[in-house]
């Protein structure tokens, strides 16, 4: 139906000229006639296919025939794409606005909307200009180190990530798929690298092994991804409480800064290791950089296993 393309098109162009604001409304009368299944007045739909297919025919008659006979088929088909791009881009924006990616929650896929010009700021990488991705060796894995599964496991994934960066939050689906798929069969270990220009990371990491103290890890791990904004002393010591925490002792751990020398040792260790923004994860010896899909670790992981 051209004259609802019509509208929508000379509606929009109406706003900023005045010029268009006659063709909006016999594009809205001949709109709303069609849908009474009544001929438009104004022949706007005529005189519209007529000024296309006059176009096409300056450059080739017969695809201006062909569009003049299928003229409406087209227009149904142009309306559909049309209502399809406005719902997709709008549900877009809603995700930008909600998750700051374009794709939703547990999409991790490139985002071409960027209206701020932030997805290609470094924000999720130490200032290391002499990086080299080949450079990249297997980190020290701590006797205290932070780990889900067989400490004997044959194939140990290592995640090196930072509780402030939106980039390891985007992994955070595929990392509780992996446990949920291998649980037993793999050790899945996380170490702090926290990126030195978030202010809070390092103090994320330290009530998160606050709430390993307590056998609450991975829980406390999921909570502070789902609540990224939420950094203060106050906040931390509430989602502890939410998860059943012995609140008197993660307030102390938490205050004491106890684990910070830890957190500093892991971040170093991770420089020394090549590491250079978070997410980096580990598999054996295979490096993946950033938050990838599952089928990636899954081959990976098979391919180990299998070994």
């Amino acid at each position: 139906m051209i004259c609802l393309i019509a509208l929508i098109v000379f509606g929009i162009l109406a706003i900023f000229s005045a010029s268009h604001r006659p063709l909006f409304k016999e594009a809205l009368d001949c709109v709303g006639r069609r849908l009474t299944f009544r001929p438009c007045e104004s022949k706007l739909d005529e005189r519209l296919k007529s000024k296309i297919t006059g176009v096409l025919l300056k450059r080739n008659k017969y695809a201006a025939r062909f569009v003049y006979k299928r003229f409406e088929i087209i227009s149904w088909i142009f309306l559909i794409l049309m209502i399809g791009s406005i719902f997709f881009s709008a549900q877009a924006g809603y995700y930008y606005a909600r998750y700051g990616n374009c794709n939703g929650p547990d999409d991790d896929g490139f985002c071409i909307f960027d209206p701020l010009g932030t997805a290609h700021e470094p924000g999720c990488e130490i200032d290391n200009p002499d990086y080299n991705p080949e450079d990249v060796t297997l980190p020290v894995v701590y006797d205290d180190a932070v780990s889900f599964g067989d400490e004997n496991a044959k194939v140990t994934v290592i995640e090196a990530g930072c509780f402030e960066c939106d980039y390891t939050r985007q992994a955070v689906p595929v990392v509780k798929k992996i446990l949920e798929v291998y649980g037993d069969q793999i050790r899945f270990v996380y170490m702090d690298f926290p990126i030195k220009s978030h202010e809070s990371a390092t103090k994320l990491a330290e009530a998160a092994h606050c709430a390993h103290e307590q056998d609450k890890f991975w829980d406390y791990y999921y909570v502070l991804f789902e609540n990224q904004e939420k950094t203060s002393n106050e906040e931390l010591i509430q989602h502890a409480e939410d998860l059943s925490l012995n609140i008197e002792q993660f307030t102390f751990c938490l205050e004491s800064e106890k684990y910070k020398s830890v957190i500093d040792r892991d971040f170093n260790n991770g420089v020394k290791a090549g590491i250079y923004g978070t997410p980096t994860f580990f598999v054996n010896e295979h490096v993946l950089v950033g938050p990838k899909d599952f089928n990636e670790f899954k081959v990976l992981i098979e391919q180990e296993l299998n070994q």
